[in-house]
């Protein structure tokens, strides 16, 4: 990863810490166009549970129009989500969940041996899922925040996809990706100590990390497996063409 990649900054917020907008990376589009993505269009995010009353305010102000929350119906249910428990007028609250085999499932069952298995199992068995991802986001005017509960693993696989979808480069991907081992890395580790003791068993540090090599990997992935992102989302999914064009080119800040 390269040290100059841009990384965003987390929106300042009390209740919290990994809300990142997409806008600011470089990126050269499928006709040749260079320019760097729009912000104020997709921000990515970890939990919403803990925010304030102020932090929904910056939001409204930041224009904020619709929440997809990727969770799985048991995370929702320990921690619920404000938008969905207070309605905001003039914010949408969508509820499209995605398993990724560790909070999902409340770490019951086997554990994956890698971060970059979770990102290719969803890619793989979650399709049904991004398609009614991609309507959403088609769909949705102002600003949109998708967020998982950390913030890194399905939120980062979408924000991957988003970004190659706008031309953005793997480096700039990756590292968008590794730095919420900044933001979020105490609370990974306080989830790592957490899944130990309600498993009764060791979990691997691996699974509670940002590591840049883990979305490398992914990224690889997607274009040996799929061959990028466009064709996954049209090919392998079944996304409308058009609709796939339209995310790509609202990112891009292009009509």
């Amino acid at each position: 990863m390269s040290a100059l990649a841009h990384t965003s900054e987390p929106l300042p917020l009390r209740g919290a810490h990994n809300v990142r907008d997409l806008g600011g990376y470089s990126y050269v589009a499928s006709d040749g166009v260079r320019g760097v993505t729009v912000s104020h269009v997709y921000l990515r995010s970890g939990s919403l549970t803990r925010l304030t009353r102020h932090d929904r305010a910056v939001l409204r102000a930041y224009g904020l129009t619709r929440v997809i929350d990727v969770r799985s119906n048991l995370e929702l249910k320990v921690f619920p989500d404000p938008y969905r428990r207070r309605p905001e007028p003039g914010v949408d609250y969508l509820h499209i969940p995605m398993m990724d085999q560790l909070n999902s499932n409340g770490f019951q069952g086997l554990l994956p041996e890698s971060m970059f298995a979770v990102y290719r199992d969803l890619l793989d068995d979650g399709r049904s899922g991004f398609r009614a991802l991609v309507d959403a986001l088609d769909t949705a005017p102002g600003c949109t925040l998708f967020h998982c509960r950390v913030g890194k693993d399905r939120t980062g696989v979408i924000a991957m996809l988003l970004l190659d979808l706008a031309g953005v480069s793997e480096a700039e991907i990756v590292a968008d990706y590794a730095v919420s081992e900044r933001y979020m890395g105490g609370f990974l580790r306080l989830q790592r100590v957490g899944a130990s003791i309600l498993t009764r068993r060791v979990v691997p540090k691996c699974l509670f990390e940002a590591a840049p090599h883990e979305m490398e990997r992914t990224y690889a992935y997607l274009y040996e497996r799929y061959g990028g992102a466009r064709r996954y989302l049209t090919e392998a999914v079944g996304c409308q063409p058009a609709a796939v064009e339209r995310l790509a080119r609202r990112l891009q800040g292009r009509p």
